[in-house]
């Protein structure tokens, strides 16, 4: 009976020594733990041995700074990169500085466009001669063609032969001269004059007519030439501004008769010389440094 007793004590002693020795198992969990623990810095140990409900107060605390930063550092790598449109280029025009042309308007040029030709040739054909300026009109065109014997017909109308020096004026005639009402009235504010009248101031000019003297002075410097008879008084048609020429004479003259009709030819400087009243037109052509040949 000792002995069975003996033998149950040394099982219940051989049990006790074997539940107090760790086993192998164990020993290899702990060992791996403690790997994981020193790559982890630890945190897993402590998340081990703390408390179950620690570990449910730490899940439900928030991230720390490390983790926020982390968190942004992700979201900027992830956000995709936004294109910046180039900006526009402006081209850059340069601009030539306007070069400065010296125009002699001292005499115009004839115009070649239209087969014309200059005024001081003698070749048959269209030509532009120089026009003055009048005073007190406005000069439109005319067209001017010399022909072959050297005389110029003008807006296919009127021949004017001559050249318009001292040595061989220009012969003109009343029906001529008197175009110029056709579109000069001033009382009516038409003061368009045509280029044929203008052309002619400046130039010698002859034209034949009734002459009128003076009625007392012995000798005249001045008289009239116009295309209708008329004595300076009270026999004849008095004269229009555009059918009269006021003549200034070279050469004082005298023996004329009074109350007679007298008829001459008078060459000198022509010109075009408007003389207006209040708008009224008494006077338009004149000559000057005349002489008057009446052996007609």
């Amino acid at each position: 009976m000792k002995i069975v007793w003996t033998i149950v004590a040394l099982l219940l002693l051989g049990g006790l020594i074997v539940l107090m020795q760790p086993t192998h198992e164990s020993a290899s969990t702990l060992s791996q733990d403690a790997m994981i623990d020193d790559a982890l810095g630890g945190d897993s140990l402590v998340q081990d041995t703390t408390s179950p409900a620690n570990t449910q107060d730490s899940a439900a605390k928030p991230s720390t700074n490390a983790d926020h930063a982390t968190a942004t550092t992700a979201t900027i790598d992830v956000a995709p990169a936004i294109e910046t449109a180039p900006e526009p280029v402006t081209p850059v025009v340069a601009i030539a500085e306007p070069t400065a042309v010296a125009i002699d308007t001292t005499t115009p040029a004839a115009s070649t466009s239209d087969n014309t030709i200059e005024a001081t040739s003698n070749t048959p054909g269209e030509f532009t001669p120089v026009i003055p300026e009048i005073a007190q009109a406005q000069v439109i065109p005319s067209k001017f063609v010399r022909l072959a014997d050297g005389s110029i017909s003008i807006d296919d109308a009127w021949t004017i032969t001559g050249e318009g020096s001292k040595e061989t004026p220009y012969e003109i005639t009343w029906e001529f001269l008197s175009s110029a009402q056709e579109t000069y009235m001033p009382r009516l504010a038409e003061k368009k004059l045509p280029a044929r009248i203008a052309f002619l101031s400046g130039k010698h000019v002859r034209i034949s007519g009734y002459l009128a003297f003076p009625l007392i002075a012995p000798t005249a410097s001045e008289c009239l030439v116009m295309l209708n008879q008329w004595d300076g008084c009270c026999i004849g048609v008095p004269p229009t501004p555009y059918d009269a020429v006021e003549v200034k004479l070279g050469i004082s003259m005298k023996g004329w008769k009074k109350h007679t009709l007298n008829f001459g030819a008078v060459s000198g400087v022509f010109r075009v010389e408007p003389y207006l009243v209040e708008n009224w037109l008494v006077g338009l052509y004149m000559l000057e440094g005349a002489t008057v040949d009446r052996e007609l």
